[in-house]
Parts: structure tokens; sequence; C-alpha cells
């Protein structure tokens, strides 16, 4: 009796820059699960137009999209895009699939003129910080792009914010298959297959070695979020000032935005981190804060 050969489905909404690090990555997503089970897996990616055009995504369906198409439609006023795209991935995210979502890579080349370079990057830290918040209000994943090629280098990679040449497909195509196996294939394979893949993938380097990838680069469980095992393992966009950030989940606790469950994970974080103390004084300050705006 011949094994049986299986299929992962991904439905792609992305730039035409970015198709070829998906197509890679569905590679190492193949090879990895067939490599872990001993029997063939194939990994099959289909291209859409819009956000529209995923809400026929069936249920064992991976949906991974980019915000990267977004960034040039800087003629649409921002409140309008932000509005827009809350309202579709909300629509996307309510349906029985994962939402993988790729943040933006900040890199412009240094041939861009300046004006136009620096509007670029405005809107690309926009966008980032949008995915991060849209991420914290559906489940989507975040896969945090940015985080990783900017720890690596722009010039290194020899690539920008399109993802063009061979050395940033390979680390986004890497990232993009490490995030899909460890976080999206609850409901199409077993805990233990999904494991076996992750280990391979975090053990099979030699694709993005050239580029000086160190051997922890985000590839550990940074956070928490989802339902049973699913895991974040990029770590999504945030404050980087604790009160800030502090002052961020107060007022989302208190729109409806983060639920009981999420709002006690980050405060036994927050205590385990700072202590006590720290924690209160933070809380104040943040309630104070919002006390504050109130006014």
């Amino acid at each position: 009796m011949h094994a049986q050969e299986r299929n992962i489905s991904i439905a792609a909404l992305v730039s035409e820059d970015e198709r070829a690090a998906v197509e890679l990555a569905a590679n190492h997503i193949a090879d990895s699960l067939t490599r872990a089970a001993g029997i063939p897996w194939t990994c099959h990616c289909t291209f859409r137009s819009d956000l529209e055009g995923l809400q026929d995504a069936g249920t064992a369906t991976i949906v991974l999209t980019s915000l990267l198409r977004e960034l040039g439609d800087a003629e649409t006023p921002w409140p309008a895009t932000e509005q827009r795209l809350r309202a579709r991935y909300a629509t996307l995210c309510a349906r029985e699939h994962p939402v993988l979502l790729c943040t933006i890579f900040r890199h412009v080349n240094a041939d861009t003129d300046a004006d136009v370079a620096a509007a670029l990057r405005a809107r690309i830290r926009r966008l980032d910080l949008l995915a991060a918040e849209i991420s914290h209000e559906t489940g989507a994943y975040v896969i945090d792009l940015d985080r990783v090629l900017a720890d690596i280098g722009g010039r290194r990679l020899d690539t920008d914010y399109r993802l063009s040449g061979p050395g940033g497909s390979a680390v986004a195509a890497h990232t993009i298959a490490l995030s899909i196996v460890g976080n999206a294939l609850d409901a199409i394979v077993s805990f233990e297959l999904s494991d076996a893949a992750t280990a391979i993938l975090e053990s099979d380097r030699s694709a993005i070695a050239a580029y000086g990838v160190k051997r922890d680069l985000a590839l550990q469980p940074l956070q928490s979020m989802g339902h049973k095992r699913r895991r974040q393992i990029i770590a999504p966009v945030t404050y980087s000032v604790p009160s800030q950030h502090a002052a961020w989940v107060v007022r989302n606790v208190l729109r409806g935005r983060i639920g009981p469950a999420e709002a006690c994970r980050r405060l036994i974080g927050a205590v385990r981190a700072r202590g006590l103390r720290g924690c209160a004084a933070l809380l104040g300050a943040a309630l104070l804060r919002q006390i504050e705006r109130k006014r």
C-alpha cells in the first residue's frame, strides 16, 4: 500500500514582488512535512487579487496576507484606509481558518529621492503598527518580516521593502514557512507532526546561512496568542515605552478589544518582568492617563 500524498492549501494576497518568497515558503513547508512524516506532502499556493477574494477560502486553507499592496495607495486618506482594513480583516478572521498578516520591511534604498523615502517610511510604520492592532483585535497572526529582516540589514540582503532579490526572498520565505508550520496547521496535521516539521525548519538554515542569520534570530516563541497550541512565533510590533504600552492595554480593555483572558496573561507577564510594585505604578499611571483623556 502506497503512502497517501497530503496537501497544504494556501490562499495568498501579496504584492507581485512578494510572490517569489511565498512560493519558496510553500516549498519549505512541503519539504519539512515530508521529512517529518515520512510520506509525501505538497503545499499548493493560489494568489488572490483582493481581500474579498479570500472570503471563499475553505476552513482547511491557510490565508496569508501582506500590507505591502497598501503602500502605493497614499492618495486615499489614512483614516479611510485604516477603517477599511480593520473591517475587512474582522470579516476575514470571523471565518474558521487561520489568517496570517506580514509586516513590511522598513528599509528604503539609498538612491530613492529623500522626500519619497521619508513618505514611504512613514506609511510603512503606520501599516506595521496597524498590523499589530489588527492582530490584537481579530486574532490574526503577525509574521513580523520587518523585525527579522531589519536584524540582518537591507544592505547585507541587497533588498528593500519590496523584498526584491534572492536574499530578501530567502529570509522572508523561511520566516513565513516557520510561522505557518508552527502556528497555522492545527486543523490539518497532528501536534506531533507540526512540532517535528518546525524542528526541521529551525535546524535547516542552509538557504539563509549565507546572509549571516543568527541561529536564534526571532525564531523562538516570543508571545502566546490564539487558541489551543497556536503561538505567535514572531512578536508583533508594539510600544517600546512601558507607560505608553500600559495605557494602550487599559484603553483597549475598556473598549472591549482585549478580552479578560488576554488582559490577565499580559498582567501576569508584566508582574514577572517588573514585579508587583512596578506594575502597580504603571497601571496607576495608565489609569490616570485615561482619566485625563476624558476630561
